[in-house]
């Protein structure tokens, strides 16, 4: 997954429900782009259309933008902190 389409699940799941002119402002891009990265994550299943051109965020596309968790001991590397 490219960095744009992470921008734009963030956008989406900060928003809540966004349209593309919303994500487009944020990112600075154009709306015209942010419409094809949207079909894109939606084909894949990180986003749904809920009303004409309004996005909403999938259980999917919130794994892919999460945090990393770990369980367990880090490892510290050697020149460390």
């Amino acid at each position: 997954m490219t960095g744009i389409e992470k921008q734009v699940l963030k956008i989406v799941r900060e928003l809540e429900e966004a349209d593309k002119e919303s994500v487009a402002r944020k990112i600075g891009v154009s709306e015209r782009y942010v419409a094809q990265i949207c079909q894109f994550l939606i084909k894949d299943g990180y986003l749904i259309e809920r009303s004409k051109e309004k996005y909403k965020i999938t259980e999917r596309g919130r794994k892919v933008i999460s945090s990393v968790k770990t369980i367990g001991l880090i490892p510290v590397l050697k020149g460390g902190i």
